[in-house]
């Protein structure tokens, strides 16, 4: 279809620049198909069909598009316009305004490679290289992309965006930057407009004192929620902590976190680490500290199957709570602690840190300690002989992560064997009392307290069998101490 004129206060010919053009000067208007385009003055070649338009380019395509600028080349056989000059595109969802723009009107495509901004609701968008697509209403943008919103801006070299879904594509290195946080992805996609988005490739979301990464992240910003799958791993700096797992959910504005997937805390302390696993590990941030972002201390909640390694300490139960404010540990149903040559079990378990250190470990009802006596005798079980401290509620207070002090309070009983100074066993004292008092150094027994209707009685040592030496109570798990990181993941 030809260039029609609607419009022009003068038509000359000029001979010398062309015979069959025509020289329109003064609210110039012409429509093709079904695209209305005006101008101050224009050069128009009926015979080739095209047209050179300049000052006040208008170009309106119904009444979903326009566009506007200060030149215009448009090709009526291709239907492609090229406008220079403050150009400005528009449709219902945006403004799109650069120094060029190629516009083919049959398939309602647009390309800018000069830098160009973009202007949909919220949000602006720049870039160095744009494409868009007004019959689907997508985007894609090349170098220098950046998407600035209110809440965020976005940082990538190359993306893809809808304006009718309001959602972003990003493909390579990317940056999403705000006050609540920092992501980084080098693909993913992010619905402006419900604020919800997905990261992949060394994805990670960053805020003042956590960092969340896995393979895959999803994200709401709105509620805060974010959720990592596979090779998750969440950092917290406040605490010295890093928790790893399969799949993870963590709140950042209710400051809740949730790991499971062979799930794994580990504390960093100033020479040595606690690996701590469990089915399911959860956090809440304490809430006595929520005024002070900077100084968040956290609770720690792991549930079904825990096992903790320390090369000082060493621990199993069903459930725990770890308090980072006052780095105490709380150990429920059938916990035991190894510390050195010591196994420690009771009801429930509060085991107390002070600067990566045991401070001491409270232990309530039916509290026992138990540590090999001989440990020439270990193959054979029945032969085997052990030092016991059994009690209703125990104390120990440890000094370089060494069990130094003992203090039983209620339904006392000791087992403690003597040596000779070749550290050959000469006898056992057993004692009964209300209250113990007992001090010990390199793991033996230095002196005991007894307080309160004592009855002790030393016995020579075949006087009585090992299997006779043993309190009401008495357990022995070596094969179930963690020995290693590894091991903490074994059942």
């Amino acid at each position: 279809m030809h260039i029609e004129l609607i419009h022009a206060d003068s038509l000359n010919y000029d001979k010398d620049i062309n015979r069959n053009i025509r020289r329109l000067i003064g609210n110039v208007e012409f429509k093709h198909e079904n695209a209305v385009m005006k101008c101050d003055s224009a050069y128009m070649n009926p015979e080739t069909n095209a047209m050179e338009a300049f000052g006040n380019i208008h170009i309106n395509q119904g009444d979903t598009l326009s566009l506007t600028g200060n030149h215009l080349d448009y090709d009526g056989n291709t239907s492609v316009a090229v406008v220079t000059g403050d150009v400005n595109l528009r449709d219902r969802q945006m403004l799109l305004t650069t120094d060029r723009i190629d516009y083919n009107r049959k398939t309602g495509t647009a390309l800018y490679t000069t830098g160009g901004k973009i202007v949909d609701n919220a949000n602006t968008l720049t870039s160095k290289q744009g494409f868009y697509n007004s019959f689907s209403k997508e985007m894609h943008f090349k170098t220098d992309v950046v998407l600035t919103n209110p809440r965020y801006v976005v940082e990538t070299d190359t993306m893809n965006y809808n304006t009718l879904t309001h959602t972003a594509f990003f493909f390579g290195p990317t940056t999403i930057t705000s006050k609540e946080n920092f992501i980084y992805c080098e693909r993913g996609f992010y619905n402006t407009e419900k604020e919800i988005s997905g990261f992949t490739d060394n994805a990670y979301i960053k805020t003042k004192t956590q960092r969340l990464s896995g393979d895959s992240i999803g994200y709401n910003r709105k509620t805060g929620e974010g959720k990592a799958f596979e090779n998750i791993s969440i950092s917290d700096t406040v605490n010295n902590i890093l928790i790893k797992g399969k799949y993870a959910e963590h709140n950042e504005i209710t400051e809740r976190s949730l790991v499971t997937g062979r799930a794994e805390m580990i504390q960093i302390f100033a020479t040595d680490s606690l690996f701590l696993h469990a089915d399911t590990l959860s956090a809440i941030s304490d809430t006595l500290a929520q005024q002070d972002t900077t100084n968040k201390k956290r609770t720690l909640f792991a549930f079904h199957n825990v096992r903790f390694y320390k090369t000082d300490l060493q621990g199993r139960c069903d459930s725990l709570v770890y308090s980072f404010r006052d780095s105490a540990i709380e150990l429920f149903r059938a916990p035991i602690l190894w510390s050195s040559a010591n196994q420690m079990t009771a009801d429930s378990v509060v085991l107390q840190t002070a600067y990566g250190k045991i401070s001491h470990v409270i232990m309530r009802n039916n509290a026992f300690i138990v540590s090999l006596a001989d440990s020439a005798n270990m193959e054979i079980k029945d032969s085997m002989r052990f030092n016991q401290v059994r009690g209703k509620n125990l104390t120990g207070y440890f000094d370089d992560n060494k069990l130094h002090r003992i203090f039983v309070e209620g339904n006392g009983q000791t087992i403690y064997y003597a040596k000779n100074k070749a550290q050959k066993l000469t006898g056992v004292n057993r004692a009964d009392c209300t209250d113990i008092y007992i001090s010990v150094e390199e793991n033996k027994v230095k002196e005991i307290s007894l307080v309160n209707k004592p009855d002790a009685t030393f016995y020579p040592i075949h006087e009585l069998s090992p299997k006779e030496l043993r309190l009401k109570g008495f357990s022995w798990y070596p094969q179930l101490r963690p020995e290693n990181r590894e091991a903490i993941f074994n059942e």
